[in-house]
């Protein structure tokens, strides 16, 4: 499938997410897709996928996810993001802060056939992770 045409569905699906409807971004997704990345807790296939998304939507129903540039040649596309939430409820057995989190990330994705079959990953996972108070922030180096 030409590169725009997987643009166009990566597109459509960050639409389907932002007005909150997980069926329709997930369609985006082989049944077995493999997703590599923030968590190794992500099972393969739709179903692990679903419960990831449903985990971050309960420990930051305000999320969104802010596609910056979009790269791609032939099946693989990869795009930087910014990934924007309230952490107002659990999130990794972290209770609610109330803080406004901002970390940044890129995927690379391949697709088949229309559909994205597996997924790379990398997060400011130390960034994110610090800012909901999971992990200690470093004192100034100075």
């Amino acid at each position: 499938m030409p590169r725009q045409e997987n643009i166009d569905i990566l597109q459509r699906a960050g639409l389907r997410f932002k007005v909150r409807d997980l069926d329709g971004y997930l369609e985006m997704y082989s049944s077995s897709v493999i997703h590599h990345g923030f968590s190794s807790r992500i099972r393969p296939g739709v179903p692990g996928l679903k419960d990831h998304y449903e985990r971050l939507l309960k420990g930051f129903p305000d999320m969104r996810v802010e596609i910056n540039d979009i790269l791609g040649d032939g099946e693989k596309l990869a795009h930087r993001f910014t990934f924007y939430g309230t952490h107002k409820g659990e999130f990794l057995g972290k209770a609610a802060t109330g803080k406004l989190v901002t970390a940044g990330g890129i995927h690379i994705q391949v697709f088949d056939a229309g559909k994205c079959i597996e997924v790379w990953q990398v997060l400011d996972t130390f960034g994110f992770l610090t800012q909901i108070g999971a992990v200690p922030q470093l004192r100034d180096m100075r």
